[in-house]
């Protein structure tokens, strides 16, 4: 079961992706795709992957309990998707010049169309079966909603690829021991009439 690091697992996989992806051409080199916020002045890279929200899948969720070892009960994995974007990084977006920025957003997009699911057995692989994977989405944000992003993160805006990764399921702490029925009693009772007896 996916325990709290499946947030970061998810953030690994995505750069393994891009980085296979765009690397050497049209982004040289691994090391200049990283995980980034906009408003980090100090960070030396080319392609930012930036995680702006998180929320509960609800349409996904399960009340069922799952059975564990030992005779306990854990609580059902909150379902969750994650949203991102990718920008480059001001610095290099100058130097590289607006040609080659469409270059990158165009193979970057490209990259994660192709890809579809996300693998995350390659960065956790104690993973159930169905947890391996989960769905990426390009998002159609509008221009009001991309400019609310940008402005909350106390950045100038700038053109990026928005997309969402769900479902991702995040498991409980939460483990109840489990009661279990080792017999039954029955109570008879016996109904008498004239002449006739009754049994219930």
């Amino acid at each position: 079961m996916a325990e709290f690091s499946i947030i970061s697992d998810a953030g690994t996989a995505l750069l393994g992706l891009l980085r296979e992806s765009l690397c050497p051409d049209p982004v040289i080199s691994p090391e200049s795709i990283i995980l980034v916020s906009p408003s980090d002045k100090n960070s030396d890279y080319q392609l930012g992957l930036c995680m702006y929200d998180l929320r509960e899948l609800t349409e996904y969720r399960s009340t069922t309990p799952l059975h564990t070892e030992n005779n306990l009960r854990e609580r059902p994995p909150k379902p969750l998707s994650l949203y991102y974007f990718l920008f480059m990084n001001n610095k290099a977006q100058i130097a590289a010049g607006a040609e080659m920025e469409q270059c990158i957003f165009g193979r970057a997009m490209q990259a994660l169309m192709d890809a579809g699911t996300l693998t995350l057995s390659e960065t956790n692989p104690y993973l159930s079966a169905d947890e391996e994977t989960a769905s990426i989405s390009l998002l159609n944000h509008s221009f009001e909603d991309k400019t609310k992003i940008w402005s909350a993160l106390q950045s100038p805006y700038q053109v990026g690829i928005y997309f969402m990764v769900s479902p991702l399921l995040l498991s409980s702490r939460v483990k109840d021991p489990i009661t279990r029925v080792t017999g039954a009693q029955v109570k008879t009772t016996l109904v008498s009439s004239p002449g006739v007896l009754t049994q219930y």
